[in-house]
């Protein structure tokens, strides 16, 4: 179709992405929603989390043909480690992408949706926030060079207990369980996973470690400091804005 070649168009002369990566439950949402208020361009078709549903299911395939999944990600670890396969991911994540670009980041073929589109032709601030980009973040380099990687980390004990909460809560409401995310233990384990992954990119002059319970506790130097690390162009007020949206730590 008209938009999907026009979007598939967009991929070389536009901005680096932002890819804000962490593990589950570490506080990616609400940053990602206050940079969204500080001028970072996200999309439309997103859930409730603010992920465009396409790319999970992108990475969510690959992770499977492999053994793996969100929750389970180690044959992905382990199959990623050599150049070759780095390449054969960031190959499968390259075809997807010339074929829909538009449907994998969450705009829609509506007028919005192209002018969003037309926008980042034009070099605005654009990016996504989708926890397993954390696992594929080298192949996604190597599509985008030069993306900028904000990696948010919280405390794993607080991470892990938030993943294994959030599976007793969808189990209880009639869900079948994802893996042993009920375990503690085995969340802990699997935020260090995430977090290891995550710091393997921090040889990157693009790379910026930011901390959550900083976002929290002094939400407008943060995040002042993490949108210009983005490039943003914002106002006072957006910045205002940005940080009431984030609850402080403890409550």
């Amino acid at each position: 179709s008209f938009a999907r070649g026009r979007a598939a168009r967009l991929v070389s002369p536009m901005r680096p992405p932002v890819l804000i990566v962490g593990a589950h439950r570490s506080g990616t949402s609400a940053t990602t929603r206050a940079l969204e208020i500080l001028g970072l361009q996200i999309g439309q078709r997103l859930d409730s989390h603010g992920e465009p549903k396409a790319l999970q299911q992108l990475h969510e395939e690959y992770l499977r043909r492999l053994g793996a999944a969100w929750h389970s990600p180690a044959p992905f670890i382990e199959s990623i480690r050599t150049a070759d396969a780095e390449r054969n991911c960031a190959a499968y994540l390259r075809e997807n992408l010339r074929r829909d670009f538009a449907r994998i980041f969450g705009y829609r073929k509506n007028p919005r949706g192209l002018w969003l589109l037309t926008r980042l032709k034009f070099g605005a601030p654009w990016g996504w926030k989708e926890p397993r980009t954390t696992l594929f973040a080298r192949a996604w380099l190597q599509i985008f060079p030069g993306a900028r990687i904000v990696h948010v980390v919280r405390d794993p004990f607080a991470a892990a207990l938030s993943i294994c909460d959030r599976e007793l809560r969808f189990q209880a409401g009639g869900d079948a369980p994802s893996g042993k995310i009920n375990n503690l233990d085995y969340c802990l384990n699997l935020v260090r996973i995430y977090t290891e992954a995550g710091e393997r990119l921090a040889d990157s002059e693009t790379y910026l470690r930011v901390a959550f319970e900083d976002i929290q506790t002094n939400p407008h130097k943060t995040l002042d400091e993490t949108a210009r690390f983005c490039d943003l162009r914002f106002s006072a007020k957006q910045l205002t804005n940005a940080a009431a949206t984030i609850r402080p730590l403890n409550r």
